[in-house]
This record gives C-alpha cells, structure tokens and sequence, in this order.
C-alpha cells in the first residue's frame, strides 16, 4: 500500500491532495471496521487495505468541513468507465460539476482511491507539474512506468502544471486521465471527452484573451524563459481561430522552437502562417547564419542520424540512440524498432514512456508484411506512422512513431527523416533480428534442425522408432548426424533415464572391438590388467549406438548376432554368460545390400539390425535447411567463442550454393573458420567464408561447360573419399575406376587436401 504514496523522510503526503497523512494499523477483529470517510478527532478515512485479519488506515486532517451526502454513484460509474478507456491507451478528460467544494473534497478523495485500485497513481496537476520541475522535466522513477490520474480544480494552474499538462498529453505514450472540475450553484453534469488536446483550458491569463497570452510568450521568450514561453504560445495558439491573431500565435510558438533548435516543428507551426513574420521566420529555418553548428533543419537531422549510427559499434545501443534520436526530431511520443517473431510484431527497441502493445503495432505489421511505407495516418487524437527497414532484398524490420495528439511535424518532412533512418539503421537492425531469432524447430527434437519435408519425415520416423523396442538402423553419408539421430531417438524413447554408450566400429581393431562390447576379465589378453565391463553391460536399460556398423569383421559379426538374439554377454576370458538388455541402434554410411552381396556382411545379422530404419538425405538435397542450419551452428559456436558477429544474407546465400559432401560436418568446420578468422562483432559477407566455398559460388553463376564439368567431376570424387573415409581402394570401386585412375583424377582435378594415392596403401 505505501506505492500508493509518497513517503519520504519519515513523512506522508497525498499528492492527489496535497495533505498530510498518517497510518494507523487496526488489529483487533472485535472491533467493526470502520467505514470510508468517517471522521473522528477532526481527522477522516480516506482509504484502507486488508493485510490478512489486520487493516491498514490511512487518515487526513481535512482543512475545510464537509456537507452533506452527495450522489457518488453517476460520477464514479463514468470515472471507471474512463479509466477503462485510459488503460487500453486511448487518454480521457472526465468533466465534472459540483456544487459544493466541501462535497468535492470527498468525491475527490474516492476518485483518487478508485484509480489507485486501478493501478494509477492519482497527481493532483500543480503537484505534477512541480515534481517534473524538480526533476528538470525528467520523470522521478517511482513515476517513470506508471499510469496517472491528473485533477484539475476551477482551471486553476500554474505555469509548470500548464507545461506538464500539455507535454503529457502531446509527447507521452502512458495511459492517463485528466479529470477536470468545476464547483459552483450548479448539479452534477459528468461528460466524458475523447478528445485528448482538450484538457486544460488554461491558466488564469486564458480568461483575457488570446492578445495577453501572445504578448505574454514573447516577454517570457525575451526574458529567456523559454520553456514556459512556448507553454504559453500553445496555448494561445489552441485558443484562437484562423485569422491575424492566430498566425501570431503561431509565429510566437515559432520562435521558441527555433530557439531550442526545434527546427522541423517551428517549420510545421509556420505552414499555415502568412505574414511578414512568418517569411523571416521561415528564412532563418531554411538559410540559417554561417556557423556551421547551425545548418537548415533536414541537413542537421541528416547529420545527426548518421552520426548515430557511426558512433557505436553494438547494434542494440545504436538503435537506441537512434529511437532516441528520431524521437525528439519528430517530437513523437514513442519511438519503436520491431521485427516479426513467429507472425507476431516484436519491440526490439522503443523510446517512450513504456513499449507499446502488440495489439496497438497492426500498421508496423502490415509495414513488415508488405515492404512498403506507411503514414502518417491520422486515427483519432493519435497519429501513427510505419517504415520498412530493408536489408538487401529483405525486409528486416520496421520503424513504428506514435503521436500521442496530432504529427506537430509535416508529412514530408516526418517521410524523409523515417526513410534515411531506416536506410542507415538497416545493418543494425538485421545484426540485432540475427542475434535475437529463435530456431524455428520442432519442440520434441530440438537438436534435429531443418524444416524441409525431408527433415520432418525424419523427425516423424525417429518418434515412431522411439516408441518401439526394436533395434533401428540410420543410413546416411558421412556427416549427416547419424549420432545426433541416435540421441534423439533415445532421448524421445522410454530408455532415456538409461545410459546412451556410443563404439565407433571402424576406429578400433577388432580384438579391441570385442573387449569394448563384450567386456573382459583381468588377464584375457596382453594389456588386460582390469576386470572391465563391456559396452553392452554399461548400456544395460539404455542404448547402444554401433557407428559404422559395416566395418565390423565376421566374427565380431557372429558374436553380436548371437548377444543380439540370446540377449546375453560373455566377456573375454570367461565361460559364463550375463543377461544384458540394450536397444541397438546401428548407422552405416552406405546401404548394408551391397556389402551383403560382397559377402563382407551377414545377411543374419542386417536383418536383425534393419528391423527399423531410418534414411538420413544428405544435404545437398535439402538446401532450404542451409539457413536454419547456419543460424543454428552459428549460434553455438558463439556462445562458446563469445563472438557477437552474424552471417549476412550473401554469405548464406553462398552457403546454399555450394553443395557440401561432407554434409553437415562440413558446414560446421566451415562456420567455425568464418567465426575464428572474421570480426568479433558485426556483419560477415560471403567474403569471410572459405575460398572454395565462394569459388564453387562463382562457378555456379557464370561457369562454362568445361569449368561445369570439371565442378561437377571434382564434387563427386571429394563425395566418394568422404564416404569412404579417405581409403583410396574404396573410393576407386564406388566410382568405378582402378586405382591408377583415382589417382589421375586427383591429381587432375586438384581435389584439396588430396595427395596422389600411393599403390601399396588400402
């Protein structure tokens, strides 16, 4: 309850009110509670909160008595109803009368606790008007983020209360209400106003005419005074009707904003304005002295937006300095950078009171959806404005202004400032969208990224394998994620809790193979010092993934089908069995047929590994997974190396290019070399990427039928020794050549990395 007002040196104040209060905490439940407004000791109940059986009191000394029992009901129904129109960020002027000030006393003090339940903090306006003279026009941070009720009484205000008042109701976004009363012999006569430019008919000095109030900002501008200057002019420019009187007003409003280097709103109050005054008003704006600080109003705003954006290096803080920036230029009330997220507008960066809703960035959303400006369109007392920002061909984001009453700023002028914004704020804006994109990927298997349609069959077979018991066999080149496809479907399986123990077949001789399946006992062969476990045991409950599963030899291969078929063990140098119970999950990067028909492979054991089975495409033939990839692996790389650089559209589109045998390995190396030898911040181009990736890139656009040939012929050489795993005799009759003809093409061809193969090595 004590957010409700201002405490401060162990004293109280209502500021709705401007009086003293005290607290006092009512324990007792015997006793009855007291109700709103009774008076007792020349003190009175203005409000109370419920703390469990206790309650908390807050009391005033009023200065003047009170009358009778007035009717509450009317006149709190249209408050609430008010309030409900300031919450949904469309501001009210609440009109009342009453007859009798005593009675307003009350009447105020339930407004006052009506709107502190509704979550605003009620601010009488002389009060509000000297908190932000204190703070230099700053809003106090118990103030910063929150919703006010402003009460006006008999248009009695001050100088800073006028310039609060017409600040909140032209250049801040936060919900309010202005309730604005008048007591006399009159009846109550509640009318709600929509029309936000409407409040506050003045001061003291309106009740003369508009003539004292023109004079009046000019003594104060000569005297300096110009803040409270162009409070006045306003004023008297919204009090007078077109005609000589309203023309000086404007040019009086002109002068200040020049003297404050307002340039693009002394030109917008000067549109209308024809006079002698008027023409060399105008010519200071557009010629402006010699001093080069003083160029003409756009050249200045030009310069200060690139100088914002050449400032800092970080992308986030350029753009908001930039909202910053574009928000006192175009003298709007909010400011925002958005993106899409998922169809749906998303803030990056807004300067304001408080980031708009969603549900109020529907024309920064059509902006986004079709590329093209839109604005400023008047709706209402607010006027909105959007603008794509692009990036190359793609629309990265767009810049949304709000104008809490009316664009103080020409159409043409508000277009120009927003295009060269947008413009300059473009690589910013795509580093920050990169940064924050989140992977669109499924939700069960997050680790398995694309969203092609051979991607979701993949994901689609991996949960119908997880949900069997069954041993699976993953078919993919090298490079493709067999043991990522693994994990996911132990991790998606009911074998999760367990152990996933991974053997890479081809990596080890076969006696260590047998030892590290089967186990052993201390002693079995040379170098066995331990009784160990072997991996079947380890895997008890959980998964067992065989990598390269066809490079097993035959008796490794008898002895797996029998453990596969038994569901038991016997380690190296024992007589006994143990029963294990593992699911097998075996990958191989060529179809078992093949080495089935060589009779390198038992056609017993393929068909008890390939009871479930799952093809893996290698991906080249799902390029549109090539973004989501990158953006994926990207993302992990820098988290780990702290980089804060992201990849440009060229760069991917160079990526796409490209067809990658070693698939997505291959992509990952790649990446990691553009991270490590690219800058730590900022955009990467094509340029940073390995050279042959750019040069495939090239010869792809403008290739001739020989350098096609030659491309095609040294792609699918590097695809064979990545699938044969750099074994020259392999690659040699997967191609369909001898060796001495592998070794031709090598040396043809000039496939990196490669040396002539030598005739005595396999």
């Amino acid at each position: 309850m004590l957010d409700r007002y201002l405490v401060s040196g162990g004293r109280a104040l209502d500021l709705a009110t401007g009086a003293s209060i005290s607290w006092h905490l009512r324990r007792s439940t015997t006793v009855a509670m007291l109700p709103l407004f009774t008076k007792r000791a020349q003190s009175w109940l203005i409000d109370f909160d419920l703390r469990g059986r206790s309650r908390v009191e807050v009391w005033e000394r009023p200065t003047d008595e009170w009358g009778g029992e007035p009717d509450h009901v009317g006149t709190v129904e249209a408050f609430r109803a008010a309030l409900a129109d300031a919450q949904d960020g469309r501001p009210r002027a609440l009109d009342l009368v009453e007859p009798s000030l005593a009675n307003w006393a009350r009447t105020h003090r339930l407004l006052a606790r009506e709107a502190r339940l509704a979550g605003f903090v009620p601010l009488d306006a002389d009060a509000l008007g000297a908190v932000l003279a204190q703070g230099r026009w700053r809003w106090p941070s118990w103030l910063k983020h929150r919703s006010i009720v402003v009460f006006a009484t008999d248009a009695r205000l001050s100088p800073d209360a006028v310039l609060a008042l017409f600040r909140l109701a032209t250049k801040d976004a936060r919900p309010h209400l202005v309730v604005r009363t008048a007591t006399g012999d009159r009846v109550w006569r509640p009318r709600l106003m929509p029309v936000a430019c409407q409040v506050h008919e003045g001061t003291e000095e309106m009740l003369n005419g508009p003539d004292e109030l023109i004079a009046r900002a000019r003594d104060q501008h000569a005297d300096g005074r110009v803040i409270d200057a162009e409070a006045t002019a306003r004023w008297s420019v919204l009090l007078t009707v077109p005609g000589p009187e309203h023309t000086a007003a404007r040019c009086a409003l002109a002068r200040c904003l020049i003297a404050q280097r307002r340039l693009l709103e002394a030109r917008a109050a000067l549109l209308t304005a024809d006079s002698d005054e008027a023409a060399e008003l105008r010519s200071q704006i557009l010629a402006g002295p010699a001093d080069p600080c003083n160029e003409p109003a756009m050249v200045e705003a030009f310069l200060d937006i690139l100088r914002a954006c050449q400032d800092v290096d970080d992308g986030q803080l350029m753009m908001e300095r930039m909202a910053a920036l574009l928000r006192e230029r175009l003298a709007a009330s909010t400011i925002a950078f958005i993106t899409r997220d998922r169809d749906q507008p998303h803030v990056v960066v807004h300067a304001g009171a408080a980031a708009p809703p969603v549900g109020q960035l529907d024309l920064a959303l059509r902006a986004l959806d079709t590329g093209l400006a839109i604005g400023p369109v008047d709706r209402g007392p607010a006027v909105e404005a959007a603008w794509p920002i692009r990036y190359g061909a793609t629309v990265v984001g767009a810049l949304w202004c709000h104008w809490a009453v009316g664009a103080p700023i020409v159409a043409p002028d508000i277009a120009l400032i927003l295009r060269l914004a947008a413009s300059a704020c473009a690589p910013a804006a795509y580093e920050v969208s990169e940064r924050s994109r989140t992977p669109r990927i499924a939700a069960l298997m997050p680790e398995l990224v694309g969203d092609s349609q051979a991607m979701q069959l993949v994901r689609q077979v991996v949960l119908r394998a997880a949900g069997s018991p069954f041993p699976v066999l993953i078919e993919g080149e090298s490079g493709v994620g067999k043991e990522l496809v693994a994990r996911a479907v132990h991790g998606a399986s009911s074998r999760r809790s367990r152990c996933f123990c991974a053997l890479n077949c081809a990596a080890i001789t076969d006696e260590l193979v047998e030892a590290e399946l089967f186990g052993h006992t201390r002693g079995a062969f040379t170098g066995a010092v331990a009784e160990r476990l072997g991996l079947f045991e380890d895997a008890q409950g959980g998964t067992l993934f065989l990598d390269e599963v066809a490079e097993l030899s035959t008796r490794v291969q008898a002895k797996l089908l029998r453990t596969i078929q038994e569901g038991e063990v016997r380690r190296l140098g024992e007589s006994q069995t143990r029963k294990v119970d593992a699911r097998i999950v075996a990958a191989t990067n060529r179809p078992l047929e093949a080495a089935v028909a060589a009779d390198r492979f038992r056609a017993d054991l393929r068909y008890r590994l390939d009871v479930l089975r799952i093809t893996i495409p290698p991906l080249r033939e799902r390029l549109e997974d090539i973004p989501p990839l990158a953006r994926h692996l990207w993302s992990v790389l820098a988290t780990r190396t702290g980089s804060r650089a992201v990849l440009s559209p060229s760069a991917l589109t160079a990526l796409g290019a490209y067809d990658w045998p070693g698939n997505v390995r291959e992509l990952q190396n790649v990446l990691a070399s553009a991270m490590v030898a690219g800058p730590s911040r900022g955009v990467i181009g094509a340029g940073g990427l390995a050279a042959h990736i750019t040069r495939a890139t090239a010869i792809a656009g403008r290739a001739t039928l020989a350098e096609a040939r030659r491309a095609f012929e040294l792609h699918f050489v590097q695809a064979a020794l990545a699938r044969a795993g750099g074994r020259p005799g392999v690659a040699a009759r997967e191609l369909g050549v001898s060796r001495q003809g592998l070794s031709k093409l090598v040396a043809r061809l000039e496939v990196p990395g490669r040396e002539r193969p030598r005739l005595a090595t396999q």
